[in-house]
């Protein structure tokens, strides 16, 4: 993996506007829904930017209101749209309701600006001054040309040397009624993997007795597989790093007054893939990245918000502390 490419780090996937219930109120009679910019890789994207990265995101939005919404949501945050495209149609919509804690997410993103012209991208030119590509496979459960273009993207970025992290982020409504097919791309995709963020029970079927064992053996280009263990009975949370040299669990650390969940893996997956580029090793990636997946829960909305410094004075076993 070649961590000292100069460039941008660029991240693909769909940007949709989340609208979110109060706590306690249910979608049925909700009177106002509380409004946000979210994707998983934006997610991360955001994160890796506040951090001062670089990062460029390569999405679709709509030629609307609501495309300029998110845009100018995802600048905030320091993320070059420099290559978001706009396109006829329609902007990809999630729900959530409950967002303290446990609760429910409903999907209106068929037949979006993003799922019908994700392919509209120029991927060996992008690549050509990459330092690391980042996606998850929300683009392979979309199927389509989401699923397409993922998948050209990595080859182009295996071509040209760029370092890629791919997030399962495993979604069991978008992968109803998907056809083998659809599935066997995720293991094409994890052949062309150098950062894997996953909960072993996702690629359990790698290897009956160790599944990161079994991941690192069907996968040789793996590097470094990544997740978190969220306790829902406990309200705790850890995280665990391994190489194929080394492996660092945390203890697990409290959840106490969760504000929003959501968003909290990106978060970890962000500050894990700035740990590496900054060669740390796996101890310092899975303390760095559980520090940002607690914070996270503390922050409304999809997207962790912070600074460098916030993120290495933030202590996630001792949320609680004030800082003066």
């Amino acid at each position: 993996m070649k961590l000292d490419r100069p460039g941008p780090i660029l991240c693909f996937g769909e940007v949709m506007l989340r609208l979110s219930t109060a706590p306690g109120v249910r979608l049925a009679n909700a009177q106002s829904l509380a409004v946000h910019a979210g994707g998983s890789e934006a997610n991360a994207g955001a994160l890796l930017a506040q951090l001062g990265r670089q990062v460029e995101m390569i999405t679709v939005l709509p030629a609307s209101p609501l495309g300029d919404q998110c845009e100018a949501s995802l600048r905030s945050v320091g993320l070059d749209t420099r290559h978001v495209r706009r396109s006829d149609g329609r902007m990809g919509l999630y729900f959530v309701e409950g967002t303290a804690g446990a609760g429910r997410i409903v999907y209106d993103r068929a037949v979006s600006a993003f799922a019908e012209n994700a392919d509209a991208s120029d991927w060996p030119a992008l690549a050509r001054d990459a330092s690391w590509f980042h996606m998850s496979g929300i683009n392979l459960a979309l199927g389509g040309k989401p699923a397409e273009a993922a998948l050209d993207a990595a080859r182009a970025m295996v071509d040209a040397g760029v370092p890629i992290s791919f997030d399962v982020n495993h979604r069991a409504s978008l992968w109803e009624d998907r056809s083998e097919a659809d599935v066997r791309r995720v293991n094409d995709l994890l052949g062309l993997t150098d950062v894997l963020f996953t909960n072993p029970r996702h690629i359990a079927g790698l290897a009956d007795e160790d599944a990161i064992a079994g991941a690192f053996a069907a996968f040789p280009k793996i590097a470094v597989i990544a997740w978190t263990e969220r306790s829902v009975e406990h309200g705790r949370l850890s995280a665990n790093v391994t190489t194929r040299d080394e492996s660092f669990e945390t203890d697990a650390a409290s959840l106490a007054n969760v504000i929003d969940r959501i968003g909290s893996g990106d978060a970890f997956a962000g500050a894990v893939i700035d740990a590496i580029l900054r060669g740390a090793a796996a101890e310092e990636c899975v303390k760095v990245g559980l520090a940002a997946a607690v914070m996270k829960h503390g922050i409304a909305g999809d997207r962790w918000i912070g600074t460098r410094e916030d993120l290495e004075a933030f202590d996630p076993f001792a949320p609680e502390d004030v800082r003066r």
